[in-house]
């Protein structure tokens, strides 16, 4: 899509007739360096129309022009953050007036507009805004080290030394420049995104320390069966040797040894590439969600732990990140051409969806997810069970990954 520096709107999808209505903030994703609210893909009848609520869609800061700024502060860092503030307020003092509930609000996202949403719930300027927090795959990713973000502006800055520094530098020498900043973090975290300090506390995801914090009532997770195959699908298979692997297990789980037997057993014979993605969407999702999930319920919220494991036709993608967002809202036609749903039978896709839609829309109504028209218990961690979305009637199951402790 056409990039832009005046594009921070919001897109307010409402029913006719709709007044006092259940609203969705939803912040769409892109690792901190793309995405936006208007494309086609978050156009939804299947949530609006037939699910009866106002679907908000946001449009933030991104990339460098969001994350860097002249001097490479984390105040500099956090104009997403302050983006999705303004729109929060904007809705709670005008979505009446557009059919919804100002106070009936979920703040939802995906990958990276999860991390934002979670950082919103966790800070005390958002407090009343919103009542419920919804989160898509959202990673295990600590906000980036003062001393990381310096690093990080400092190649920028260099690579526009001589076209203005980044104030005056023309946006198609900035886009170069975060461009050649991705390149150069591949494989070694996050480009871009927001530092610590200031509202974002360091310890952000350290679940036990700022579940507390939130001040929502409920919390809502997903996340997927093979995450990380959307990151590493296009890397050869040379770059995961066995050494790598192991070497990841050990510095990132407490128990490498059954880390390792349990990838095995779902992945026999598994190459290096699918056992590193498998243990990357173990530490960062999977377990992740099942830490929040419990810390969550430990702070007295109520909490309703979700997976999607309907698997793409696309040869070594699996199940992985983003393959929810379809399913979610609900219109094929708007993700036509998407290769992850090439060749997918229509009729998974129409039973995940409306299956996915009802527990969605249930906790965006009254915090009570639904499956097959009955409310669904909370999790709890004295009896953990995940609600499977896996292409036909969801399930509830006990997560297999329980007792894989990752070390962070």
């Amino acid at each position: 899509m056409e990039q832009s520096e005046t594009a921070f709107q919001l897109r307010v999808q409402a029913p006719d007739g709709a007044r006092g209505l259940p609203v969705v903030v939803f912040v769409p994703g892109g690792g901190f360096l793309s995405g936006t609210g208007n494309a086609r893909w978050f156009t939804s009848p299947a949530l609006v129309r037939d699910g009866r609520c106002v679907l908000v869609t946001v449009n933030y800061r991104i990339g460098a022009l969001g994350h860097l700024g002249p001097r490479g502060t984390a105040h500099e860092s956090q104009r997403p953050l302050r983006d999705l503030l303004a729109a929060l307020r904007w809705v709670h003092d005008e979505i009446t007036d557009l059919g919804g509930d100002p106070d009936n609000v979920t703040l939802a996202g995906d990958s990276a507009g999860a991390w934002y949403a979670y950082a919103l719930a966790a800070a005390e300027e958002t407090t009343g805004l919103f009542r419920r927090l919804a989160l898509v795959s959202l990673p295990w990713e600590p906000p980036l080290a003062p001393e990381a973000l310096r690093d990080r502006w400092a190649v920028v800055t260099a690579a526009l030394a001589d076209a203005g520094g980044l104030e005056r530098a023309p946006l198609d020498a900035v886009l170069g420049a975060q461009a050649d900043l991705s390149r150069a973090y591949a494989g070694r975290g996050m480009a871009l995104m927001p530092a610590a300090g200031g509202p974002v506390p360091e310890d952000l995801h350290d679940y036990a320390a700022t579940a507390p914090r939130l001040h929502v009532d409920a919390v809502l997770l997903l996340s997927t069966s093979e995450e990380a195959t959307a990151f590493l699908r296009p890397a050869p298979e040379a770059a995961f040797p066995p050494e790598a692997v192991e070497g990841f297990l050990r510095h990132r789980f407490a128990d490498p040894e059954a880390a390792a037997a349990w990838i095995d057993r779902k992945h026999p014979g598994g190459s290096g590439k699918d056992r590193m993605a498998e243990a990357m969407t173990l530490h960062q999702f999977r377990l992740a969600h099942l830490e929040l999930a419990a810390a969550a319920t430990r702070a007295e919220r109520v909490v309703h732990l979700g997976g999607f494991s309907v698997q793409s036709p696309l040869p070594g993608a699996g199940s992985p990140h983003c393959m929810p967002l379809p399913f979610l809202f609900g219109d094929r036609e708007a993700w036509a051409d998407a290769p992850l749903l090439e060749g997918l039978d229509p009729e998974v896709f129409a039973a995940t969806a409306a299956g996915l839609q009802e527990w969605f829309l249930g906790f965006v109504r009254d915090g009570r997810p639904r499956a097959g028209g009955e409310p669904l218990p909370p999790f709890t961690p004295e009896d953990p069970r995940r609600l499977e979305f896996a292409g036909g009637t969801p399930q509830v199951r006990v997560p297999g990954e329980l007792g894989l402790v990752p070390r962070r």
